[in-house]
């Protein structure tokens, strides 16, 4: 089914928001599809905001035999829009996908880390696309498989360190050096461009078709900016949430997915308004 127009738009951040962070099921995989195409009937679209790659979201659509028709990856330094969604006068891409990138390559933020190799933080931390996949599918408790589409990042590095004064340190340079980076549970991003920037964007280019209500869901201080760019903001937290500063909010603190799915419906589907 294609949408002219869509009733509704949800942007939403994926780990720790859509999908638990560790080890879903099968089931929970099911479940997330099955609602994802029944919204996508009533023509809802749904955007997912996340520092996943694009390799890692396309295996992520072939998991949820789902194809989804924009997504914003690498923490905003990447959109992707399908076709069908695309503006066709502002068509160029040939393998049905439209690529906008609002950073340059990762080989960028090397100055960073050159300065942070000047410190005693130079044998404390890890990047993330230094490792091998198996490294990787050790310090990101996730599948070999996972691990080999998570290092494959273009724009953006995920460093990881046991000293928090070693990431408040990287975290530091990279700001002095004019870079972005954003905190999630245990990891540092930095790149060149945010998921507010990259939302903004994506509003600019296909806001005219959304006709109803924008709503966004993200579970970390790193989605804080996006969140607020939607008429109604969710937050999947068992912590504070001080760091958020839009009211009022929805807050979930448990059983992901099915607590959001459950509110997405009841306001999207049954029109029920949030407590």
């Amino acid at each position: 089914m294609e949408c002219k127009t869509f009733n509704a738009l949800w942007l939403t951040d994926i780990d720790g928001t859509l999908i638990p962070s560790n080890n879903a099921s099968p089931l929970v995989f099911s479940r997330i599809s099955s609602f994802l195409k029944v919204l996508e009937n009533y023509c809802v679209l749904t955007v997912p905001v996340t520092f996943k790659t694009r390799a890692e979201l396309k295996e992520l659509s072939r998991t949820l035999n789902y194809s989804f028709k924009a997504y914003v990856a690498e923490g905003g330094c990447s959109i992707i829009i399908s076709q069908t969604l695309a503006n066709p006068y502002q068509w160029k891409a040939g393998d049905g996908e439209e690529v906008i990138t609002l950073c340059r390559n990762r080989s960028v933020l090397n100055v960073v880390f050159h300065s942070v190799d000047n410190t005693s933080c130079r044998d404390r931390y890890v990047r993330l696309t230094s490792l091998t996949p198996r490294e990787a599918s050790e310090l990101l408790n996730a599948s070999l498989k996972e691990a080999e589409n998570a290092v494959k990042r273009e724009f953006t590095e995920v460093v990881y360190s046991g000293s928090s004064e070693c990431q408040q340190l990287i975290e530091k340079e990279a700001v002095s050096h004019g870079f972005k980076a954003f905190r999630t549970h245990r990891f540092l991003h930095l790149g060149e461009a945010g998921k507010e920037e990259a939302v903004k964007l994506l509003l600019n280019l296909i806001g005219y078709r959304v006709k109803g209500l924008t709503i966004s869901s993200g579970d970390s201080p790193a989605d804080a900016e996006f969140l607020r760019l939607a008429e109604t903001s969710i937050i999947v937290s068992n912590s504070h949430t001080e760091w958020f500063r839009k009211y009022p909010y929805v807050k979930i603190t448990n059983n992901i997915p099915h607590s959001l799915i459950d509110i997405i419906s009841r306001h999207l589907l049954l029109k029920q308004p949030f407590e």
